[in-house]
């Protein structure tokens, strides 16, 4: 059986595997659990989900000799095979459903898959030293990638197929009340906003805090000069203004930490100066801090006054998403980061460890790792007790993601070391499963890098086919390239599901915030590559205001680099297909591509429309949806969930099918092996002079 096994076989089994039980995690049927009440035992858990994945590669198997006309015997051993792995995935993903780990297990053997494949076909075919470097460095990219997605796709099995806590419930002490400093940072903000957030900050119902003000850098007395005249002999409130002063964000919360918050304060929170805090909110989070290994609390961070307007929902959209899918997951494994608002420290944690990074931009997230490092927990709460104010211009929403993306690249170079599995250094307590949650926190902001990346590879490989080019820049064609373009696409609508797995939201506002979080993938290319090019950081403040001018050309001035690649992709497109033998495969990747850049534009323009909308008329269109939402409600019928069980039973039917007639997957008569590419020996192996694709990301 071994001598008829052939990688292509196993390469295209992984593809059908990847899309029936992609088919299968999006339908209720991911609700189908492993774990059994009446034994408890994790090898009957195993068992049956041996069971299942047993159905699935046999229907896979089934399907492919069908659609692809391969003959049984390597298809079966590539079965096999992929079963072993699968089993092996669910024995090490114990807290999955049946589906969930399947879908994993495929996904992961799908990309490795690939990559073998396409390792070995550049080796046969590339004829030259410069063919072999350049088919290198893409099996490289397509590794980087497989990685960082790999990791998006395990927070989403997480969120929809978890069935057990891997964590035990942390237990809060209603009795614990200790004193708490709440910071709250500003620079150029406007008086009115953070007036009105003190004020909320103020009706908090907790006996023992205080608030600090603290303004750096602002200039304008007229700026400043008001919240300063509030917050003068209020009770609880200490107003800092502190100009010139170094450290950015970071600088200003050390001053405020080290010379004015309050000795007896155990507590340290920070709070965001467009964020408006709900009274409860201490109240509900400080008494986790009774357990003393915790050395910080996340909460849920929403968002306020964009109902009414599409682009502003869609951006909130494409921030919760971090939220329900990301946090989730990392607080089963203890690994969540302090994202720099709505958050609180233990003080003598953040003490200890030398208080907030003024080199790093990010000094939130970077703080909370080295809490963790220095062996303290942290906790993430899925509650929402505070709101703030979307960026309402899509150049503000583009500074914000270039200064995370900046950050990121900044603890990646100071901590690198600590996040990798060989370090055992005596200071260091991170966790196998807290430094690869870190590292694949940094590393998944390349992942637009090698979007880009990838466009630009397009456009070589289009070139080189326009101009005739016998030149192989990856010599991989037609349905090879199927594969690593799923593993992109497959992820990418397990995600948006995800999103809708959470919040009861549209097919149509799902796919909106897809928009929303695809148009900043150049300016996150761009702040990988600034930041791993550039040490410092410029600290760049996210504008709580609108533009006082909107005007057309702004905005698309400020997105016109991505609308300079969409149009050369587009262009790229046209030209390919007017070739005599037009490569439909590679024409249909370019095209997706220029979607990709095309977001960008269609975000600025969008966010031009919406600025123009005033604020009374996005309350009346927010009531005018409501009211029609109210009439539309209707019972839910379950058709998806009958449609589910009847395709599951189809599943089993046609699985069970395929191993009671096996005749069917014998070679029929016209069917010659020597003549199919996929058994043509790998020596023979030549790129196509038609059709060329290069290798997907």
């Amino acid at each position: 059986m071994l001598h008829a096994f052939n990688l292509y076989d196993l390469f295209i089994v992984c593809f059908v595997q990847l899309v029936l039980s992609t088919i299968l995690i999006l339908s209720p049927a991911r609700s189908l659990g492993t774990r059994f009440r009446w034994t408890g035992s994790r090898v009957t858990e195993v068992l049956v989900a041996a069971v299942g994945v047993a159905a699935i590669s046999a229907l896979a198997c089934f399907l492919t000799a069908e659609l692809w006309n391969l003959p049984a015997f390597g298809l079966e051993t590539a079965a096999y095979l992929l079963a072993i792995f699968s089993i092996v995935v669910i024995i090490l993903r114990p807290d999955f459903t049946v589906v969930g780990q399947v879908f994993y297990a495929s996904y992961a053997a799908a990309g490795l898959t690939f990559l073998a494949f396409a390792a070995l076909v550049a080796t046969a075919a590339a004829s030259s030293i410069f063919e072999i470097l350049t088919s290198s460095l893409l099996i490289l990219l397509d590794l980087a990638a497989f990685l960082v997605w790999s990791s998006n796709v395990n927070y989403v099995s997480d969120v929809l197929c978890r069935t057990r806590h891997s964590r035990p419930t942390p237990v809060a002490d209603p009795s614990y009340l200790p004193m708490v400093s709440l910071h709250i940072p500003a620079y150029n903000e406007p008086p009115e906003l953070l007036i009105e957030t003190i004020k909320a900050v103020e009706r908090i119902d907790y006996p023992d805090f205080e608030i600090v003000v603290i303004d750096n850098n602002t200039s304008d007395r007229s700026v400043y000069g008001p919240v300063e005249d509030y917050c003068r002999d209020r009770e609880r409130i200490r107003f800092v203004h502190v100009a010139p002063w170094p450290g950015y964000k970071a600088g200003a919360c050390n001053l405020a930490l080290r010379r004015y918050t309050d000795p007896r304060a155990e507590i340290i929170g920070l709070i965001d100066a467009d964020d408006i805090v709900q009274a409860h909110y201490l109240r509900e989070t400080v008494s986790y801090f009774s357990d003393p290994r915790l050395g910080f609390v996340q909460s849920f961070e929403g968002n306020r006054d964009f109902e009414g307007s599409a682009y502003y929902t869609a951006c909130v959209d494409s921030y919760q998403s971090f939220y329900m899918a990301a946090m989730s997951s990392r607080n089963e494994r203890d690994s969540v980061p302090f994202v720099g608002t709505m958050g609180l420290f233990r003080r003598s944690a953040l003490e200890n460890v030398g208080g907030w990074n003024e080199w790093c931009i990010s000094e939130d997230t970077e703080a909370s790792l080295r809490v963790l490092k220095a062996g303290w927990s942290g906790l993430y709460v899925p509650r929402c007790f505070g709101r703030g104010i979307v960026p309402p211009t899509y150049a503000g929403l583009n500074t914000q993601r270039h200064r995370w993306c900046f950050g990121a690249m900044q603890i990646l170079r100071l901590h690198w070391k600590s996040l990798m599995p060989w370090d055992r250094s005596p200071d260091n307590h991170l966790s196998s499963s807290q430094r690869r949650d870190y590292l694949m926190a940094c590393l998944s902001w390349f992942r637009d890098l090698l979007m880009a990346a990838f466009s630009l590879l397009l456009l070589v490989i289009t070139g080189l086919l326009l101009s005739g080019s016998n030149f192989a820049l990856m010599p991989l064609a037609g349905d090879k390239t199927l594969l690593p373009m799923s593993l992109i696409i497959i992820a990418t609508i397990c995600m948006m599901w995800a999103l809708r797995h959470w919040k009861p939201i549209s097919r149509r506002r799902a796919l909106l915030a897809l928009v929303i979080s695809l148009s900043a993938s150049w300016i996150t290319a761009r702040g990988c590559v600034e930041g791993m090019a550039r040490r410092e950081g410029v600290f760049l403040r996210t504008a709580k205001t609108g533009s006082a001018t909107h005007r057309l050309r702004k905005a698309l001035r400020v997105s016109r680099w991505e609308s300079l690649l969409a149009i050369a992709l587009a262009v790229s497109a046209i030209l390919l297909s007017l070739k005599a033998h037009p490569p439909i495969l590679l024409i249909s990747i370019v095209s997706l591509q220029c979607a990709v850049f095309l977001c960008a534009p269609i975000a600025s323009l969008w966010n031009l429309r919406a600025e123009r909308v005033s604020r009374s008329e996005l309350r009346r269109r927010f009531a005018d949806q409501r009211a029609r939402e109210a009439r539309r409600a209707r019972p839910r019928f379950t058709v998806v969930r009958v449609a589910s069980t009847l395709f599951a039973a189809v599943l089993v039917g046609a699985a069970f099918a395929a191993v009671a007639a096996p005749d069917r997957l014998q070679p029929g008569t016209t069917f010659v092996r020597g003549k199919t590419p996929a058994t043509t020996p790998v020596q023979s192996v030549r790129p196509p002079t038609h059709g060329q694709v290069g290798g997907g990301l």
